[in-house]
């Protein structure tokens, strides 16, 4: 059975489809055999992978090792469809990754997702959250991430990703836009995932 990875918020624009694809892109640059899930209607994960990453989707890529899933945003989670579409993405996925910016906003904006992953999550499973879009130089980026833990009642990676060109270039130029110790920081996020 494929490990598969889920990144998700009901708050649109934190992040969900350029964290699917460069923890994607990382995992595969590592030798994995990686195949996404694109369950988000604007499709931006199919697109990529077809015009830029040329990496497979999960229905063209049966022996896949990791699965990476990515969800829509901007959706009310009280309305009874959507609750069961994420229930079922939940309880099929071995890693929930809670993607947010670091900011008393989208923390407080992502607390709905967080508490149906808590609900819903496998025991065998792992929920966390992935700060994204760090302004690592000011009052808000420099925040404690374990006391914001403590608050959202889920694990903060420790890896979390900057507010970073190379990271939006992904979505037109690939994984070969990630350099350097940009590139470290994403291989060392995916291997805090995988774990």
């Amino acid at each position: 059975m494929p490990l598969k990875i889920t990144f998700l918020n009901q708050k649109g624009g934190v992040g969900k489809s350029t964290s699917s694809v460069l923890i994607g892109a990382a995992l595969s640059a590592a030798g994995y055999q990686v195949a996404f899930e694109d369950t988000d209607s604007q499709g931006s994960l199919t697109m990529w992978t077809d015009k830029i990453g040329k990496l497979p989707m999960v229905h063209e890529c049966p022996l896949a090792e990791v699965i990476i899933c990515d969800t829509p945003g901007r959706i009310d989670l009280n309305q009874e469809e959507h609750e069961g579409f994420f229930r079922t993405i939940i309880q099929s996925s071995d890693r929930l990754v809670i993607v947010s910016e670091k900011s008393l906003f989208s923390t407080q904006a992502s607390i709905p997702m967080i508490e149906m992953v808590k609900k819903y999550m496998r025991d065998e499973a792992k929920g966390m959250i992935l700060f994204n879009k760090v302004r690592q130089r000011t009052l808000v980026g420099r925040q404690d991430e374990l006391e914001m833990a403590q608050d959202l009642g889920l694990p903060v990676l420790k890896n979390s990703l900057p507010l970073a060109a190379a990271y939006e270039n992904v979505q037109i130029e690939g994984f070969t836009a990630v350099l350097g110790k940009n590139r470290e920081k994403i291989f060392s996020l995916a291997l805090e995932i995988l774990k």
